[in-house]
């Protein structure tokens, strides 16, 4: 997800169907890993309070969306954020109280930090799972004018999908290559595995992952899982989902090793796409947009090549656009909700 891209979506066919977006900015680095899969370091694991604070408040709008992001003051007073004292547990909430005009408050956190290497792991408990909303965990550049910097999404998808998008977004010159991963590509054609954001109308490459249970309600069924995000300057670009129960225990021992995982879910080879040459000071960002360019885009599509089972977003809700639908229905926004456990960030 994003802040300086427009997402166009022409019909809701399953080989076009796909994600995309856009930006923000900030500063630092972190040091290259000299080899795949091996040598990791913890940088930093938060739970909790520690979790929150890793994080800035952005305030705003993006991507044609009605989510208003709020202030970390108006997020607390109106318990859009919380921690649960119980389990540690962070939760960040849309607003379900009233019908509005114009907009419905919601939260984006940005990264207080920069990298351009390392290993990300979310545990992540839940997700929202309604329609209208537009859920990404993602990094971007915090130093560079998208598309240049780069932008990487571990979490992303629409509404009530079940497989998540994972994609990547470049400058002119980056390919994903024809193997290594496991996913499906979320376009036909001939910029299928192309990455460059100007080349493909903002969508970057994508790969959906085939796992109907790593997105959304299909994740939340389970209690969600893990995702992790590999940047590696000899290794390239890899991400996996793992549902939970099927972790791998180097990840809970808190000693990872990629190259021992399964097949990712996303690869993007270091000889077609250099990550010190597309990516650089990352950011993470979490939020949840309401409507926007790609929920409203497959507002009438069934998007059951994303896994959504229930039929259209018009025909469930009827509603005719996604904008309307999210602004009148704020009761149905109790189910648009993140449960974060942890992050762990490795060097």
């Amino acid at each position: 997800m994003r802040s300086t891209s427009l997402l166009v979506l022409a019909g809701a066919t399953a080989a076009l169907a796909s994600s995309s977006h856009k930006n923000m900015a900030k500063h630092r680095r972190s040091q290259p890993v000299e080899k795949r899969g091996s040598g990791y370091t913890l940088d930093t694991f938060a739970k909790g309070q520690d979790f929150l604070d890793l994080f800035d408040y952005a305030e705003g709008s993006d991507n044609g969306g009605v989510a208003n992001y709020v202030s970390e003051s108006t997020a607390k007073s109106d318990n859009l954020v919380w921690v649960n004292p119980k389990d540690d547990t962070v939760h960040l909430r849309v607003d379900n109280s009233t019908a509005s005009a114009s907009s419905r408050n919601a939260i984006k956190l940005t990264g207080k930090k920069t990298y351009d290497t390392g290993l990300f792991i979310f545990d992540i408990e839940r997700q929202p799972q309604v329609c209208g909303a537009w859920p990404a965990v993602w990094m971007t550049s915090m130093t560079e004018t998208w598309p240049a910097g780069g932008e990487i999404d571990i979490v992303e998808y629409v509404s009530r999908q079940t497989d998540n998008g994972f994609s990547v977004h470049t400058t002119s010159g980056c390919y994903a290559g024809s193997s290594g991963y496991s996913g499906t590509a979320m376009l036909a054609g001939d910029n299928a595995l192309n990455c460059d954001a100007d080349a493909t109308s903002a969508q970057g490459c994508g790969f959906r992952s085939t796992q109907n249970v790593s997105a959304g309600i299909g994740a939340n069924y389970y209690k969600g899982g893990v995702y992790a995000l590999e940047i590696s300057e000899s290794g390239g670009i890899s991400a996996w989902f793992f549902v939970r129960g099927k972790v791998p225990s180097d990840i809970t021992e808190k000693n990872p090793q990629p190259s021992s995982w399964t097949t990712p879910d996303m690869y993007i080879s270091p000889s077609s796409c250099k990550p010190s040459t597309y990516f650089k000071n990352l950011g993470l960002i979490i939020n949840t947009n309401l409507g926007g360019t790609w929920a409203e885009g497959v507002w009438n599509s069934d998007n059951s090549y994303a896994g959504q089972t229930d039929g259209s977003c018009a025909s469930q809700t009827g509603y005719s656009t996604a904008a309307a639908y999210v602004l009148a229905e704020g009761q149905d926004f109790t189910h648009s909700y993140w449960k974060f456990r942890s992050l762990a960030i490795y060097k």
